[in-house]
């Protein structure tokens, strides 16, 4: 009776631990180069760590229970980001929001950037919208983490952000286009057919327009745009337009 009772103990743990699995995202900054989140014992935050086992800080997850739940950590090449955490409620169809993590040099202080959200549906005559949105803010991870209310008010919901109080900016496609590596323009800037600067081509973006990264190649990222009109442009972007030089 007493083994059975040990070997009931053991396997509890066991298969406990077994669920209890930590994901590790590579982030490629000189500042941080790994996340990690604990799916099972403390789902609130995210480790960062700088030459892989120097953990430097911990930051809010985003995970909500019973709203969004975090899904991966990504690596943000524009100047004042570092990585964006995606959290996703399949439940709501296809909603994401997109926080971006940023560190202020001055304070040595964690930020959140930005925060942005996607939504993908069919209308009754399947009609397919997507609408990425987004809105600027300059908010100190702790302060964050301390006041449900704020971040009741920076949280946007599938149709926009809560009474209005954040006022975004968005961007509607009747094309399937995943906006996790989303970039906005800063500069206006010419896109190039090759990632080369005697590739320069006639067409050009505007400050504030909305690029999707696909690749990398040097100084030059390809990127993917849709047009007012739902047309759909490949090409390569200096990476001055994105203040995402990394070089």
């Amino acid at each position: 009776m007493k083994f059975k009772l040990i070997l009931f103990i053991f396997l509890i743990v066991f298969f406990r631990n077994s669920y209890a699995e930590k994901l590790t995202f590579n982030i490629d900054h000189k500042v941080v180069n790994k996340a990690v989140f604990d799916t099972e014992n403390n789902r609130n935050i995210i480790n960062l760590y700088h030459n892989n086992n120097n953990l430097i800080t911990k930051i809010p997850s985003f995970d909500e229970d019973g709203g969004n739940r975090f899904e991966k950590v990504l690596t943000r090449y524009d100047e004042n980001n570092l990585i964006r955490i995606i959290t996703t409620f399949s439940d709501r169809g296809y909603f994401k929001i997109y926080y971006d993590i940023g560190l202020n040099k001055d304070t040595n202080l964690y930020i959140l950037n930005k925060v942005s959200f996607e939504t993908q549906e069919w209308s009754s005559n399947e009609k397919f919208t997507a609408k990425y949105c987004y809105s600027q803010f300059q908010i100190g991870l702790d302060e964050l983490s301390k006041n449900n209310e704020l971040f009741n008010e920076i949280r946007p919901r599938v149709d926009g952000w809560e009474n209005g109080k954040v006022k975004g900016s968005c961007v509607k496609s009747n094309n399937e286009i995943n906006y996790e590596n989303a970039y906005n323009l800063v500069i206006k800037s010419y896109l190039f057919n090759k990632p080369n600067v005697n590739e320069k081509t006639k067409m050009y973006l505007v400050k504030g327009d909305v690029v999707n990264l696909l690749k990398m190649n040097n100084e030059f990222y390809y990127i993917e745009y849709i047009t007012p009109k739902n047309k759909t442009i490949k090409k390569w972007l200096h990476c001055s337009a994105i203040d995402a030089c990394v070089y």
